[in-house]
């Protein structure tokens, strides 16, 4: 005999959906007599209160929201001039989701791991040389965007460790980001057909890319983050995509034609990322992109030699094909007056033209910098504090500070003394290790007597190791850029902060804060 209760369950689903019909028709209908003046107004105002509904329900999502929207801080701060950057008001807002879901639940779930010391390290030097510095205001400033670093860190930390949604959430943001930023320079290098008279590349009728940046080289710079980011998921998916192929009998389901789905997916995105990288035209971006090449080859391959014979091979071929002259002009012009401009650091007497004016006042700054360094060795000039210090220990023929060295190392030098270059070394040395380690542990399950005799060096094929992976082309290349320029600028501060916490969030490792 059938129960009552199992024939009213299909009609009471009916009824729900129908009910849900009306009230859209209705809605529809109430829509329809307002003024279109109205219907903006509501628009405009669904379009603030969802995410701040989504945020409050779910602070992650404000971390994500944050890593798409802060690219665009250049561009808002030319287009609108906002008095608050959209994504810094975007952290301030998940900031404070955050905490009022802690307050909630009545429980404080912070989570860390390793790298919150050196990070705590860095930071608190920076904090001391407030006694040094000239501007409150620019120490502030630089004190609070590493606080804004230490805060996402927290965050990503808390919400991977907690939830593989969450983890899942923050990745979908980054590729997400990657994509649009690669799309946008890659139509503005070549498909829109005009741009910025000073970024059209000479010999060429093409423009440099520079994405919601404004800038060629911070978006040179970004690219260069997200592509080995996105080429270690990308592994990651094709090693199960791979396996779900092999497998017999094969039966596609959901699950399965997902995974594919991704790996392709994801190595679009890596392409298109490491080709916008390319347009970009950076010197800076392509040097670092060579030694984050070169780094995760031999990270991937458990016999060194193996790697350097490949590496040599590709530079004896990339010679043999500038010898025969198939190398595009321009590009080995780009490198090679790059190069010839280096072999003295002093300035004052070189002959500024317009084909040198980018590198000679680049050392220019570096002069600079070595000029506190010398008058300021141990505190230094103060955090942030380069540019209020710059008239100061300039050169004659540089009168215009640029707001910091273009280069990292000799700014942090300058601005925090050897105390702070030592915490800053630290800090990149502990991420490049652990990243490695990461990389090329084996798997727990693994016996102690089994070894993979293959030339592989990556054993263990889950998301941390492969993740790990990719972060070790990203601290190589970040180290590298920042050899000639900083990349702490325009919101990219953000995306570290949140690579360093998924780092540490996707480990299984005791946390440091837990109640």
């Amino acid at each position: 005999m059938i129960s009552p209760s199992r024939l009213i369950r299909p009609l009471q689903r009916q009824w729900r959906l129908l009910i849900v019909l009306l009230a859209g028709v209705g809605l529809a209908g109430l829509l329809a007599l307002l003024p279109a003046e109205s219907i903006l107004i509501l628009a405009g105002a669904l379009i603030v209160l969802v995410p701040i509904a989504l945020i409050f329900s779910e602070p992650v999502i404000g971390a994500a929201l944050t890593l798409f929207i802060a690219p665009f801080a250049p561009l808002e701060n030319i287009m609108f001039h906002l008095p608050i950057e959209s994504g810094q008001a975007l952290l301030i807002l998940t900031a404070v989701a955050w905490l009022a879901r802690m307050l909630y639940r009545r429980k404080l779930g912070i989570r860390t791991g390793p790298m919150l010391w050196p990070l705590l390290l860095f930071i608190a030097v920076g904090f001391i040389s407030f006694f040094a510095a000239q501007s409150f205001e620019l120490w502030a400033k630089e004190c609070l965007k590493w606080v804004e670093v230490l805060f996402i860190y927290v965050l990503v930390v808390s919400e991977v460790r907690t939830s593989a949604r969450s983890r899942n959430i923050i990745l979908a943001a980054i590729l997400i980001s990657t994509l649009f930023e690669a799309g946008l320079g890659i139509y503005q290098f070549g498909l829109r057909g005009t741009g910025p008279g000073s970024f059209l590349i000479a010999g060429l009728p093409y423009y440099r890319s520079y994405g919601t940046f404004e800038q060629p080289n911070p978006f040179g710079g970004y690219m260069g983050l997200t592509w080995p980011f996105a080429t270690g998921l990308a592994l990651f998916a094709w090693h199960k995509a791979i396996a779900i192929v092999r497998s017999r009998p094969l039966k596609w389901n959901t699950s399965q034609l997902t995974t594919v789905a991704f790996a392709l997916i994801s190595t679009v995105i890596a392409v298109m990322a490491l080709l916008a990288l390319v347009l970009s035209w950076s010197r800076g971006a392509w040097l670092g992109a060579g030694a984050a090449v070169v780094v995760m080859l031999i990270v991937a391959l458990r016999r060194p030699i193996t790697a350097f014979a490949i590496i040599g091979g590709v530079i004896i071929a990339i010679l043999m094909l500038n010898t025969a002259g198939l190398i595009p002009q321009s590009l080995t012009s780009r490198l090679t007056s790059f190069t010839d401009e280096f072999s003295s650091l002093d300035v004052r007497h070189v002959t500024v033209t317009s084909v040198n004016h980018a590198v000679i006042e680049r050392l220019a700054h570096w002069q600079a910098a070595q000029n506190m360094i010398i008058d300021k060795p141990w505190f230094g000039v103060g955090f942030g504090n380069y540019g209020a210090a710059y008239d100061q220990y300039r050169t004659l023929n540089w009168p215009l500070a640029l707001g910091h060295a273009h280069n990292y190392y000799l700014n942090i030098f300058a601005e925090t003394g050897v105390i702070g270059l030592l915490a800053y070394l630290i800090l990149f040395v502990s991420l490049f290790a652990r990243s490695v380690w990461l990389a090329r542990r084996p798997a727990r399950a693994e016996p102690p007597s089994h070894r993979d005799q293959s030339g592989i060096g990556i054993r263990n094929w889950q998301p941390v190791t492969l993740i790990a992976f990719g972060l070790v082309g990203t601290w190589v290349q970040l180290s590298v850029h920042q050899v000639v320029d900083n990349l702490f600028v325009a919101n990219i501060f953000l995306l570290i902060g949140v690579t360093i916490g998924l780092l540490d969030g996707l480990t299984n490792e005791p946390t440091s804060i837990h109640r």
